[in-house]
Formats: C-alpha cells, sequence, structure tokens
C-alpha cells in the first residue's frame, strides 16, 4: 500500500519546520512530498522530498485544467484547491494507492492508525477537519469536489475571492457525506483551540497544565496529574512557538511541547504549561478587536 501526503507552501520558512520534518521521517510507510518556494538547510529523511516550485507557476498550471478564471491571488487561498489535488498535482500521486494532503503548523506522532484505516478496505476518505485528509487515489474519488452543489459549487469556491475552507468539514467533507461516501472520521488527533491561552484541545478533555511528549515517534497530551494519552498529531493552529532545540538534538528524540514552545526535554518546562501563554492572546484577540472597531466607525 503507497501512501503519499503532500502540501504546497510559499513564503517565509515556516517556524519549527525541522520539526515537522523530523515527525514525517519517522512514519516511513507514508511519503511525504512538499512543493515550496524556500530554501531547506538541513538533510531531509528518506521519505521525504522537496521540490522547489513558485506559486506564479502553480497558478497557471492549476488554470489550465478550468475554463474559467480562477481566483488564486494568494497562496492561502490554496486550502480551497486542496481536495482537486488528485487531478491538479496527478504526476506526483500517480502510482500511490492514497494521496493526502496536510499543513505546516503541525508535528506528527505515530501514523500507523492511518495505514491500518486504509488497510481495512472500507473508506475512501480520511478525515474531516484538513489539517491532515487522505483520500483513495482512484479517479471518481478525485473528481468528488466536483459534485458540490449551491455554497459548495466549485466553480464558485474557485473562481471567488476569500476562503471557504472548502478543505474542511463543511466542506468537502460534506459533499462526501450528503453522498454517503464512507468517511474515517475518528477523533485521534490533538486539534488546539485558537482562543486558548493553554494547548486545550477542541474535541477531547483538558486539564490545567497539561503538556505534549514527543517521544521516539509517539505523540502524547500529559495532563497535570500525569495521565496521558496518545494521538496521531497535533495541529498548532498557527500559533507561534519558540524553538528550544536544535537539529543536532533531534537524536535525542524526546521533546516536550507546551503554549510557550517545543522543548529538547527536561528541566522545569513543565511548569510552564501551568501558566498562560498571553502573548498568544494579543497576537490572536487585538488584530480582530482593531478590525472590528474600524468596522464600527467605517463611513457608510
Amino acid at each position: 500500500m503507497k501512501i503519499l501526503v503532500l502540501n504546497l507552501y510559499f513564503g517565509k520558512k515556516p517556524d519549527y519546520f525541522d520539526f515537522f520534518v523530523h515527525t514525517c521521517g519517522v512514519n516511513p510507510a507514508i511519503d511525504f512530498l512538499f512543493l515550496v518556494d524556500f530554501e531547506v538547510d538541513f538533510e531531509l529523511p528518506a521519505n521525504v522530498k522537496i521540490v522547489r516550485t513558485f506559486f506564479a507557476d502553480v497558478v497557471e498550471k492549476f488554470q489550465s485544467f478550468f475554463d474559467f478564471p480562477l481566483a488564486l491571488d494568494s497562496p492561502y487561498k490554496l486550502t480551497d484547491f486542496q481536495p482537486a489535488y488528485g487531478e491538479l498535482l496527478a504526476e506526483y500521486t500517480a502510482g500511490y494507492d492514497w494521496w493526502g494532503h496536510c499543513d505546516f503548523d503541525m508535528a506528527f506522532g505515530d501514523l500507523t492508525p492511518v495505514v491500518e484505516a486504509i488497510e481495512l478496505n472500507r473508506y475512501v476518505k480520511l478525515f474531516r477537519r484538513g489539517h491532515l485528509t487522505l483520500y483513495l487515489n482512484r479517479s471518481d474519488i478525485n473528481s468528488m469536489y466536483r459534485q458540490g452543489v449551491g455554497n459548495l459549487d466549485y466553480r464558485n469556491i474557485f473562481a471567488t475571492r476569500g476562503f471557504f475552507n472548502f478543505d474542511e468539514t463543511n466542506g468537502i467533507d460534506k459533499i462526501f457525506s450528503d453522498l454517503d461516501m464512507p468517511v474515517y472520521r475518528q477523533e485521534i488527533i490533538a486539534d488546539i483551540r485558537t482562543t486558548s491561552p493553554y494547548l486545550f484541545m477542541t474535541a477531547h478533555a483538558n486539564r490545567w497544565g497539561q503538556y505534549f511528549v514527543w517521544d521516539n515517534g509517539k505523540l502524547f497530551c500529559v495532563d497535570g496529574e500525569n495521565g496521558k494519552k496518545e494521538y496521531i498529531y497535533i495541529h498548532f493552529q498557527k500559533r507561534k512557538l519558540g524553538e528550544y532545540y536544535s537539529l543536532s538534538n533531534l537524536q535525542s528524540n524526546k521533546f516536550l511541547i507546551n503554549q510557550f514552545g517545543i522543548f529538547d526535554f527536561g528541566g522545569i518546562t513543565r511548569v510552564l504549561s501551568y501558566f498562560p501563554n498571553l502573548g498568544h492572546l494579543k497576537r490572536f484577540f487585538w488584530p480582530r478587536i482593531v478590525r472590528r472597531v474600524k468596522g464600527k466607525f467605517k463611513v457608510e
């Protein structure tokens, strides 16, 4: 069973990208392909490949598939095109049984449950939230994004500026749901709340002082009473995290992750998990407050 997970990203190299790639590398049953325009200055794992490309080239390529003008005017708009990658990037997905897309603001744990779910031969799609989604590499599944109607009409989404979250629950996953297609939706992931000053999850119970441990390829949430639960990945929701590790230390293969950053395991870093990251709250809420105030005083 051959599986490919890919991402297109254009701009400054993401924070903690070396750590993210390291977590890809400990899942050798899955290949990872990233089309980016930034340079990488560290050695890649055997199952990770990076192709240097540019946003303008991708726009031109994607436009050649459609007979209407695309509103693909920013790299972030690519999230709406992700459900179509099975067609748009077929030269890369060819030869694979499954393909998928992922984000970079995350860290993988042990992805064995993904492989096991695929091997059951019960599903045509895995997961719904968009941070990591996989599809059976079959023409009818790769074209499923074309089946949406109304607000989910791909023509409207692809031709309209703005972001529709077409890769998420109320987008492509709703199309699969409406058509009664078998989708694996188990919440075995740690999706972090954007509004939390801690690393509180959206779909699981949380405890004050909880933190995450990445230990030799496995990811655990550890609460303040030392209970722990394993997840296949953590999604940081674009929050800024300190990088308190170095590539040379990655061989230690044990790291602590809390609301302030990614740390080499040990020391007093666990204590920090009890304190709120007020800087995150400021970064998240202040721009929204400013926009709302400006909106109230805007002259019609």
